[in-house]
């Protein structure tokens, strides 16, 4: 029969316990803790644009436009080009500031200076025929890395296509996007293997974001990315 513990072995005891019941709700506490810190630096997935219109792209100088006036031919072009100053120049109106604006508003813009005094119920569209302003850098594990002109509003999938496509070292379940919010870097990790496969939404690009996609040669990139930068949802599915 085993001898009962002593004053002094309870105590022991109830120590260990108390400890381990502490080492247990440690990492609980800590993830609270980080959760919380990390708050201000998270970005909501819808900030993402996913929702995004498909003429909602932010028009910037040197960007060329292809501008059509429904049954009015001398009002139309096929490569507007936006000025340094983010103008444009059109018959009848004059000088048109497009810089910061989408191009539904400049749609919007145009139709109702036109509807002042020389259409009744002008149609105008606008699209984006060439992109200067914004581009887009694809690196890591695909065919054709580089920099790349956005041409209005673009998904994650074209922005990939751009480089190539992904390569055989891929890994497609880490793919990340960078982009800059306040002068604050953060990361968005995605299941690209999910979007493709029509299981998870394909997130809008901005300009100046930065993909990389994760593989056997960017390791060390991939790992300073998790490291240094914080991360924030991109409709992700990480298993």
């Amino acid at each position: 029969m085993q001898a009962a513990p002593t004053g002094a072995g309870r105590l022991g005891w109830i120590a260990l316990a108390i400890l381990g019941c502490m080492a247990l709700l440690a990492p609980v506490a800590y993830s609270a803790s980080a959760s919380d810190q990390a708050l201000p630096l998270k970005l909501d997935a819808s900030e993402l644009n996913l929702d995004r219109p498909q003429g909602d792209y932010v028009i910037g100088p040197q960007d060329k436009l292809r501008i059509r006036v429904f049954e009015v031919k001398d009002l139309s072009f096929d490569d507007e080009e936006v000025d340094a100053n983010g103008d444009i120049q059109l018959p009848l109106i004059g000088k048109v500031t497009a810089a910061g604006l989408t191009t539904e508003q400049l749609q919007r813009k145009i139709a109702d200076r036109l509807g002042e005094k020389y259409l009744q119920s002008p149609q105008v569209s606008v699209s984006v025929a060439e992109s200067a302003s914004q581009k887009v850098t694809v690196e890591g594990e695909v065919k054709n890395p580089g920099v790349f002109h956005l041409k209005g509003r673009t998904t994650l999938m074209q922005a990939i296509a751009m480089a190539g496509g992904v390569d055989d070292q891929a890994d497609l379940r880490k793919v990340a996007v960078i982009r800059s919010r306040n002068g604050v870097r953060r990361a968005a990790v995605c299941d690209y293997g999910a979007i493709r496969a029509g299981k998870a939404g394909d997130p809008l690009i901005e300009g100046d974001d930065v993909v990389v996609v994760d593989g056997s040669t960017v390791k060390t990139v991939w790992s300073n990315i998790m490291k240094n930068l914080p991360i924030f949802t991109l409709l992700a599915y990480l298993r």
